[in-house]
């Protein structure tokens, strides 16, 4: 009987250990993206994507980085009194199930002083910092219009 108790409870123990190990592995993910072509000379250009929270806890985004801009920064664009206007966005938070639609007009990617001339058919590189301190990296084909 007590050996019976000791495998129930080391089966127990481990199927825990492995649920919380799933937990901690569990990252959002970049669905769809893109970066909008310029003209040649442009000193800002916009990102595009979906990020999709599958995790059973909120993820915040706190910042981006990128190889290819010097000044990467999350925006979101408003109508306030009938004139458009871009603000800058501290941190997102994403719940669980939660996507977040990055698109023209709304959350968007702002891409500014790009390190380097990229024309429709490159890719960029793009990293959503997480306030966890993990970071999550895609490469951003620049096309004219959305896929």
């Amino acid at each position: 009987m007590n050996v019976l108790r000791l495998m129930v409870g080391l089966t127990l123990a481990c199927l825990a250990s492995a649920s919380v190990g799933a937990a901690e592995t569990c990252a959002p993910v970049i669905e769809k993206p893109w970066v909008r072509a310029a003209p040649p000379g442009a000193t800002t250009l916009a990102g595009y994507l979906v990020l999709r929270n599958p995790c059973r806890a909120a993820v915040v985004v706190t910042d981006v980085e990128s190889r290819d801009f010097d000044m990467p920064m999350i925006h979101r664009s408003d109508v306030v009194d009938g004139v458009s206007r871009m603000r800058h966005v501290g941190e997102l938070t994403l719940a669980p199930g939660q996507s977040l639609v990055f698109e023209p007009g709304g959350l968007h990617l702002m891409l500014m002083k790009p390190r380097r001339a990229l024309a429709e058919g490159d890719q960029a590189g793009v990293r959503l910092v997480l306030a966890d301190g993990r970071r999550l990296f895609a490469l951003f084909p620049v096309r004219r219009e959305a896929p």
